[in-house]
């Protein structure tokens, strides 16, 4: 196999796409989506151990 037939094949190998990396806009709404949800369910557990113990909140 000539010597630029070689580099061309290894260019062609070496050109693979790596990983996408997490844009800072696509993490910021990432942990605002997990601490939303934190939230809602502490909420959530909240209203439900108040409604178990028999208080009427709304």
């Amino acid at each position: 196999m000539s010597e630029s037939r070689r580099n061309r094949r290894k260019a062609k190998k070496n050109k693979r796409q790596s990983k996408n990396d997490i844009s800072q806009k696509d993490k910021i709404i990432c942990i605002l989506a997990i601490v939303t949800i934190f939230i809602i369910a502490a909420v959530a557990a909240y209203y439900y151990s108040l409604s178990k113990a028999g208080v009427n909140l709304f």
